[in-house]
């Protein structure tokens, strides 16, 4: 087991093209770490390079105490798991786990007992004796997995292993991971496109935009402190809602007015200080769904600042209810109880939760706090 860190990494394509660039991440020991993002991001480069799949243009990659930058995939003791499983079809599980096994020249006594403690770990032992066309595709994935199990590698690398499994499948397996990194306790790198793995896997995320690292945190962090509007708007489902509106202080405290034209949103210049240096300017306001109330589900009486909508649709969920509605210039998403039922066309009148306010410069796209 060992730490992973990159120092100023980048890999730029002939052409000059950004696969990704000055990369500083310290992934610790046992940690989990998840890279997320669009595709084109850079997230998988970013693996790939750590993995010696591609040659690094420039700066450092250690993987424990060792700097790996000119020691071969082969030799730098990690294991990866792929997207389409990556399991020799002609091969039995029982010889598809042994491959690499076989590869370093381990006595076969402890190939064997080391494939049988991986399939009693992975509950795969019934199935050493199938090829991989007889399994279905969770018991596939369970292979990949231990297939880089068996090895007993300093580092796991996932590059969107859950990706071609479906939906059911895929939450079953994003628990059955996150069950085996707390049992092996082997640091571990998650590439994925969908922020709801990333959330609900990553001991730490890495949040990457056309090859550049946006954000480093926890969870939890970056969902409640998003440093930029990109951050903001790619993590969270439904995704937060952005306003744009212009500044005004009047009478010692600020007007939020929505662009080009609507409503007027008023805030208390002791709540949100930092807005001094934007007035008389646009800057965009972020609300996420589940901090907009409205007055009527809400049973709010008398209420300080009401944002009068529209409702265009409303997506049932069972315990929730995402509710799409407009403004006279935006469009906005609000998440509430199941039983909250509307109507198109029906008007209504929404609160957002001022402590939950994000604003963001319009040039810059970094949070302006």
């Amino acid at each position: 087991m060992a730490e992973v860190v990159l120092n100023n990494v980048s890999k730029i394509y002939p052409g000059g093209v950004i696969g990704c660039k000055d990369i500083n991440l310290h992934i610790k020991d046992k940690e989990f770490c998840v890279l997320v993002g669009p595709s084109g991001c850079g997230k998988s480069t970013t693996l790939r390079v750590i993995a010696g799949l591609e040659e690094i243009t420039s700066g450092e990659l250690k993987i424990g105490d060792t700097v790996v930058n000119n020691i071969p995939a082969k030799d730098r003791d990690i294991a990866m798991v792929f997207q389409n499983y990556a399991l020799y079809p002609h091969m039995k599980v029982r010889e598809n786990l042994a491959f690499g096994l076989k590869l370093r020249k381990y006595p076969p006594a402890e190939i064997e007992k080391r494939i049988q403690e991986t399939a009693k770990i992975l509950e795969i032992d019934h199935l050493l004796d199938r090829r991989p066309k007889a399994l279905s595709g969770g018991q596939r994935q369970r292979v990949a997995l231990g297939r880089a199990i068996v090895r007993k590698p300093k580092v796991f690398l996932f590059d969107e292993p859950l990706s071609n499994l479906d939906a059911k499948l895929r939450v079953q397996m994003r628990v059955e991971i996150k069950k085996l990194h707390a049992r092996l306790q082997i640091t571990s790198i998650y590439v994925t496109h969908d922020q709801v793995e990333a959330m609900t896997m990553g001991d730490k995320i890495v949040v990457m935009k056309d090859g550049f690292i946006q954000q480093i945190d926890d969870p939890i962090k970056i969902y409640e402190k998003p440093l930029t509007k990109f951050v903001a708007g790619f993590i969270g489902s439904p995704a937060m809602n952005f306003i744009s509106v212009k500044i005004t202080s009047r009478n010692g405290n600020f007007e939020a007015s929505e662009v080009p034209s609507g409503f007027v949103y008023m805030l208390k210049s002791e709540d949100f200080p930092f807005l001094r240096d934007y007035d008389g300017k646009e800057v965009v306001m972020g609300i996420r769904p589940e901090d907009i109330k409205d007055t009527i589900f809400a049973n709010i009486k008398d209420a300080e600042n009401t944002v009068p909508a529209v409702v265009e649709a409303e997506e049932p969920m069972g315990s929730e209810n995402y509710i799409h509605l407009t403004t006279q210039s935006s469009a906005i998403t609000m998440k509430t109880a199941g039983s909250n039922r509307v109507k198109m066309g029906d008007r209504l009148n929404l609160v957002f939760d001022r402590n939950k306010l994000h604003f963001f410069d319009r040039e810059t796209d970094r949070k302006i706090e």
